[in-house]
């Protein structure tokens, strides 16, 4: 049996790799970059069916590429978003911030969406082995501090945005701006690890 990871991602890989012991593991990550976004959504219904038709696609996309392989491979794919309300209390999805354009991007979210209050973030993962199939969202509530400019300035500074969903690693530099975590830490980083362990025991993966 190998557990394969659909997934760009190094923070899961790490994450995951903490739990697999000796089972076999590797990385297989999607070949398209084409997923659907999220503009012209506004309620949690829409960003849920939005988030599990983006791993639907990440899923089948790694399955196309095991074609032909072991049938007892376990397949995990996942995605993170940010679910963030400004004073308005409009909604709004963070993924990762545009390339070209994503220090000014950071700014505005810090200071519009993060700055003194909750926002959520949300991973859906899908773990398959065979006809067995398990998908599920999970949402941790994370509180930032009152962020002057200064201080948005300095993380700005440390390049962590790049690549991240919602422009931030709570695992690195970000860590002194979170005043409080409800919920699964590991969710934030990108897998929530109590979930995925549990459905890898299901699944007879893990002991």
């Amino acid at each position: 049996m190998s557990v394969v990871l659909g997934s760009r991602s190094p923070r899961r890989c790490e994450l995951l790799q903490s739990v697999m012991g000796g089972v076999g593991f590797r990385v297989e990550p999607p070949l398209s970059d084409d997923e659907p976004g999220f503009d012209g959504l506004h309620t949690t219904e829409q960003f849920e069916t939005r988030l599990r038709e983006i791993v639907e696609l990440k899923h089948a996309d790694v399955s196309e590429q095991l074609s032909g392989t072991l049938t007892t491979d376990v397949v995990i794919c996942a995605d993170t978003i940010v679910v963030a309300r400004n004073a308005d209390q409009e909604s709004t999805v963070l993924r990762k911030p545009p390339v070209d354009s994503w220090r000014q991007t950071v700014r505005h979210w810090f200071a519009e969406y993060y700055s003194g209050r909750y926002h959520e973030v949300w991973t859906c993962f899908r773990i398959t082995q065979g006809h067995q199939s398990r998908e599920s969202i999970v949402k941790t509530k994370v509180l930032f501090c009152k962020l002057d400019d200064w201080i948005i300035d300095w993380y700005v500074s440390t390049d962590e945005s790049v690549g991240k969903a919602g422009g931030y690693g709570i695992q690195g530099r970000a860590a002194v701006l979170v005043e409080a975590v409800e919920g699964s830490f590991t969710n934030v980083i990108g897998l929530p690890m109590m979930e995925v362990t549990r459905t890898l025991r299901d699944f007879g993966v893990l002991e």
